[in-house]
């Protein structure tokens, strides 16, 4: 399992499973292995913005057929 960081700011992550987990921050472009967290079942996963709060996008100005794009993925 590898969680990527490309927000713009440093991310504090979460990852569980039944039986383990794991915490931490991820720096702005970085990324974190966890390979413990391959083939396992019923994995958990959270990222926030490191001391807290909620991931937002400010748009100036709209303007017709612009779009806003947030993504998990699990690959």
């Amino acid at each position: 399992m590898r969680i990527v960081n490309e927000t713009g700011q440093v991310v504090f992550y979460g990852i569980s499973y039944p039986g383990a987990g794991d915490c931490g921050t991820i720096d702005v472009d970085g990324y974190v292995d966890l390979p413990a967290y391959d083939n396992q079942p019923v994995v958990y996963v959270s990222v926030n913005p490191e001391g807290g709060g909620s991931f937002s996008i400010t748009i100036p100005v709209t303007k017709t057929d612009e779009q806003v794009e947030m993504a998990c993925l699990a690959e």
